[in-house]
């Protein structure tokens, strides 16, 4: 079976997406609780306040994927977007693998601009604000950042002339690795070695989670580190020195504050100093 076939059958099997979600979000979840030894109603409490964002999020991530889909059936159409200016557009290679590749990269982008731009930087702190980060974190987001992140998904789609396929395809695996680098689960530290070179793990994704600057804007791949490499913002913290959370919004922040108009008038209460994750 060869890309094409396997990007048609996720296409025409979008429901399987939904199924593959739960299933491995169910999955690390159990294992979380077996391997870590985590108290259930502590496990069971942190879940359920990061499965309410879930609530918000979804009613919008089903219409804009939607419309996402259609641009992506438009451009297509069309032949619009920079892979059709390459020799070949419609070589495996270039309609899938480049493809792939390209998107991630501009999903690093992406990343990089949430943090960076403040007014964007309100919606994605909801994501960081989470001081036990394990696999229910994966679904931690202000609905005003699951907008802009499929928003400027559009703008990718539009500007390279990714296809449906393509979308498919990528989402399936940035689902399965989106949900394992917010696993509280740790690679052994030749295996992690090895894999850092090219690939997004849990130990990078929890430094990029640790609660102080620079560790905070570091690590922002998706699925590939190369990006991160490549632009100077790669680190690779140890366990016993990261603490998850924001030293700014220790006690958390409201769904509404990124639409206030003075970050300062947000009065924060300072809660316990953190404790490093054993």
């Amino acid at each position: 079976m060869d890309v094409t076939q396997v990007t048609g059958y996720l296409v025409e099997h979008k429901s399987s997406q939904a199924f593959l979600f739960i299933f491995v979000m169910v999955s690390m979840w159990l294992m979380e609780k077996s391997f870590r030894q985590e108290p259930a109603r502590e496990k069971l409490r942190h879940t359920a306040s990061n499965a309410v964002f879930i609530l918000t999020a979804l009613p919008i991530q089903l219409v804009m994927i939607a419309l996402c889909l259609g641009v992506a059936d438009w451009v297509t159409t069309h032949r619009l977007g920079l892979v059709y200016l390459l020799p070949g557009a419609d070589d495996p290679w270039i309609r899938y693998g480049l493809m792939f590749v390209m998107l991630d990269l501009l999903d690093y982008v992406y990343h990089v601009t949430m943090h960076r731009v403040a007014p964007f930087w309100r919606f994605h702190l909801m994501h960081h604000t989470d001081r036990v980060v394990d696999v229910s974190t994966t679904v931690r987001e202000h609905p005003g950042e699951t907008v802009l992140r499929n928003l400027f998904l559009i703008l990718w789609v539009f500007l390279c002339g990714a296809s449906v396929g393509i979308l498919a395809l990528r989402q399936t695996v940035q689902t399965i690795s989106n949900i394992l680098s917010h696993t509280s689960f740790r690679l052994p530290g030749r295996a992690a070695g090895i894999v850092h070179w090219v690939f997004i793990t849990p130990n990078l994704h929890q430094a990029h989670h640790h609660f102080q600057l620079p560790a905070t804007n570091c690590n922002y791949g998706d699925i590939f580190s190369v990006w991160d490499r490549l632009f100077g913002t790669y680190l690779d913290l140890p366990r016993s020195e990261t603490v998850f959370g924001l030293d700014t919004h220790l006690s958390g922040v409201a769904m509404r504050f990124p639409f206030r108009r003075r970050l300062k008038a947000f009065a924060e209460e300072a809660v316990t100093v953190p404790m490093k994750n054993e």
